[in-house]
């Protein structure tokens, strides 16, 4: 039987003196019995062992298995090479790791599946000026350098051909390669013909190229800055100037003095003439040794001329007439002065000769013999005849009084 205990109300308290209700609390329960453990049906102590060891194996394979997806690759990105190991199935995904960005037309290998020990080459496509025998155009080009690039093309220059620049240098995006390819020609210099295979771009550098020296004066055909082409002739023609001297004789001058002392007719040497030198320098071209065209560049008198001077009378002869006379014909001969010729009279007696015709005279000496023609019977120096009549008149009717 449960006890049932009221406390008073604590003195001083604002609870009412009403007596509140008490809650029962009933008495702990005793615990429940544990049912009899029962047996786990199912695998006995081999099944365990089995479970255990198939535990054991995924534990120790699951590493074995991470691992197995990893393999070393070889990079080569621009010529730039480096082992990696990754677990990459591809080249590009090895290349997008590497950070770089692979754009549609570059190349990228392998194509297949990645394996250990495979090579990835990336080689970034480049828009480069490629010029073949002056001919433009702009190629796209994987290859790393200048070389790799003409074998990407289809282009295998020969040992003669022109490949600018070096086949071994890199390629970038602004690099212009140059071909020409070799072309053979015919060059005649030297009075030679020699065969030239060359792939110089224009006529000077294939002279040069077959070590033909030419220098600022020679001709050349065609010109030096032309193109040459296959089979083409070309002809050298050496052109030299030359300094050649040339003596030159001054000739001398005749001058007559009139001496009036001196009777008409006669004359005396006063000084003998002498020739004067001068030399004179030209410029001479020679092409292929042959003399072409010459100049003169300069002279110097080396001696001045000598003058030949003679001194002639101008003193008329005297007439005194003896009675004698004779009629004829009178021709001339080329002389100076008042002389004539006559076969008999005394050589320096002095004679006058009248024009038949006009009446004109003239007074002469004697100063040789002659005329030696059936009908003339005196000879005029040239000077005594033009008094009487013209030269042209050939002979002329005169009297001859001595």
């Amino acid at each position: 039987m449960t006890e049932l205990l009221v406390l008073p109300a604590r003195p001083g308290s604002a609870e009412a003196p009403s007596l509140r209700p008490l809650e029962l609390v009933p008495p702990p329960l005793a615990p429940a019995p544990t049912p009899p453990r029962r047996r786990r049906a199912g695998l006995g102590r081999t099944g365990r062992f089995v479970t255990r060891a198939l535990v054991i194996i995924l534990a120790l394979a699951a590493p074995l298995a991470a691992f197995a997806g990893e393999h070393d690759v070889k990079v080569d990105i621009e010529g730039k090479v480096r082992t990696i190991r990754t677990y990459a199935t591809s080249a590009k995904q090895v290349l997008e790791r590497q950070g770089v960005h692979v754009r549609r037309a570059d190349l990228v290998l392998p194509t297949h599946r990645l394996r250990d020990g495979d090579r990835v080459v990336y080689r970034q496509a480049k828009h480069v000026r490629l010029v073949v025998d002056g001919h433009y155009r702009r190629v796209v080009a994987r290859g790393l350098t200048v070389g790799a690039v003409l074998r990407d093309l289809g282009l295998e220059p020969s040992p003669n051909d022109h490949v600018y620049p070096d086949p071994a240098t890199k390629v970038t995006p602004s690099t212009t390669i140059y071909v020409r390819n070799a072309i053979h020609a015919v060059v005649r210099v030297d009075g030679l013909r020699r065969d030239i295979v060359s792939s110089a771009d224009t006529v000077r550098h294939l002279l040069e190229q077959a070590s033909v020296s030419v220098s600022s004066h020679d001709w050349v055909y065609p010109s030096r800055s032309s193109v040459p082409y296959d089979g083409e002739w070309i002809r050298v023609v050496r052109v030299r100037y030359v300094t050649e001297s040339v003596n030159v004789s001054l000739p001398y001058s005749y001058v007559t003095r009139h001496d009036s002392s001196m009777d008409s007719g006669t004359s005396e040497v006063v000084q003998q003439g002498r020739e004067g030198l001068e030399v004179d320098t030209y410029s001479v071209l020679l092409e292929d040794g042959q003399r072409v065209s010459s100049s003169l560049v300069g002279s110097k008198t080396m001696r001045q001329p000598q003058d030949y001077i003679v001194r002639v009378g101008t003193k008329g002869p005297t007439f005194t007439a003896t009675g004698g006379s004779e009629t004829g014909d009178a021709s001339w001969f080329n002389a100076s002065g008042m002389v004539a010729a006559h076969r008999t009279l005394p050589i320096g007696s002095t004679v006058k000769v009248t024009d038949l015709d006009t009446g004109k005279s003239v007074i002469v000496r004697i100063n040789q013999r002659g005329p030696y023609v059936d009908g003339r019977i005196i000879d005029l120096s040239s000077d005594a005849f033009s008094q009487l009549a013209p030269l042209g008149s050939g002979t002329i009717r005169v009297r001859v009084d001595s």
